[in-house]
């Protein structure tokens, strides 16, 4: 069974395409769990409706990212049948056969974590995301294909560095062995920390571009400045380095 863990924060416009998505979906062994962070909309209803066995968790302030889904993946991982965590952005629209498809490559390559082809909702021919990567220096993470016009450049499957938590399957084992997201990160780059930390301890992720989704990026934070988003991605940039980077590293490319 998939646990489907899905964020939100007055994102009920969002939830309407997201769960049409998942009602579209050719596999039907999922559970849904909506981490609320405090909306005022009728979201949690509007959830209880659309999926009479979801699980909602109401968290009564806008708790970040990193606490929201942590609250999802810690009930997840209280149900024994649960094998398999996807942490779904509520401005994601999935593809009909998209957890089919990412069920098969899960089992077929056994992979730990399994990152999705993202295209930009409003721009289909428009990469938003294949996989993550870091640079050796140090530098700005870097969502592989972002903005560039989607020419089959990246539908090869194949390992790569991590996954966008906006689209993410993660194997149970992952949060039973080297833990959650760190909620100190709040919002932005815990993704990058969690990958980092799981390829440290011998975990692998792998690109499957078969599963295709389209991300309204930034429709999740709009609620949010952009000063405070700009602050935020800094911010975690520099301790996402001081976490994980060598020392060496760090000391010689971490600005003075």
């Amino acid at each position: 069974m998939i646990s489907i863990v899905i964020p939100n924060f007055n994102g009920i416009e969002h939830l309407k395409t997201c769960y049409g998505s998942l009602h579209a979906q050719s596999y039907k062994n999922f559970k849904v769990i909506l981490c609320d962070n405090g909306s005022k909309d009728d979201s949690i209803n509007f959830t209880k409706n659309e999926f009479p066995d979801s699980v909602t968790i109401p968290i009564g302030y806008n708790s970040g990212f990193a606490k929201a889904v942590n609250e999802g993946i810690k009930h997840s991982l209280a149900l024994p049948e649960c094998k398999y965590i996807f942490l779904l952005n509520n401005d994601i629209e999935l593809e009909p056969g998209f957890l089919e498809t990412a069920v098969v490559s899960l089992k077929e390559t056994n992979a730990d974590i399994l990152a999705v082809k993202m295209l930009n909702y409003y721009n289909r021919d428009i990469i938003d995301d294949c996989g993550d990567f870091i640079k050796a220096n140090g530098g700005s993470p870097l969502a592989r294909g972002n903005g560039e016009k989607d020419t089959g450049q990246y539908n090869s499957p194949e390992y790569i560095f991590g996954a966008c938590a906006g689209a993410a399957f993660y194997k149970r084992e992952i949060f039973e062995n080297i833990g959650m997201f760190d909620e100190t990160f709040f919002a932005y780059y815990e993704d990058i920390d969690l990958s980092f930390r799981a390829q440290l301890a011998g975990y692998k992720c792998y690109y499957e571009p078969k599963a295709v989704c389209y991300h309204k990026r930034g429709g999740t934070s709009s609620v949010a400045t952009h000063g405070f988003q700009t602050e935020m991605c800094e911010r975690n940039l520099v301790l996402m380095r001081i976490k994980n980077y060598p020392l060496s590293i760090f000391l010689l490319y971490q600005p003075l």
